[in-house]
C-alpha cells in the first residue's frame, strides 16, 4: 500500500462520519419540527395531509405527462 492509499483511508472514514453526522442532524432538525418541547410545534397531522394533497398533485402531473 503506498502513501496516498494510506491517506484515503482514513479521509474516506471521517468523510462518511461527517457525512453520518449531517444526516442525523438534518433528521432531528426535522423532528424537532414536531416534538411536543418545541414551542413552535407543528401539526403532524395537518403537515401530513398536506403531503398527501402534494403527493397526489405530483402523481396527477406524472399521469398527464405519461398521455
Amino acid at each position: 500500500m503506498n502513501i496516498t492509499q494510506e491517506q484515503e483511508i482514513p479521509f474516506n472514514e471521517k468523510t462518511d462520519l461527517i457525512n453520518d453526522l449531517i444526516a442525523v442532524s438534518t433528521v432531528m432538525e426535522e423532528i424537532w419540527r414536531y416534538h411536543p418541547d418545541n414551542p413552535k410545534q407543528k401539526d403532524v397531522i395537518s403537515e401530513y395531509n398536506q403531503l398527501l394533497k402534494i403527493k397526489g398533485d405530483i402523481e396527477n402531473e406524472i399521469a398527464e405527462l405519461g398521455e
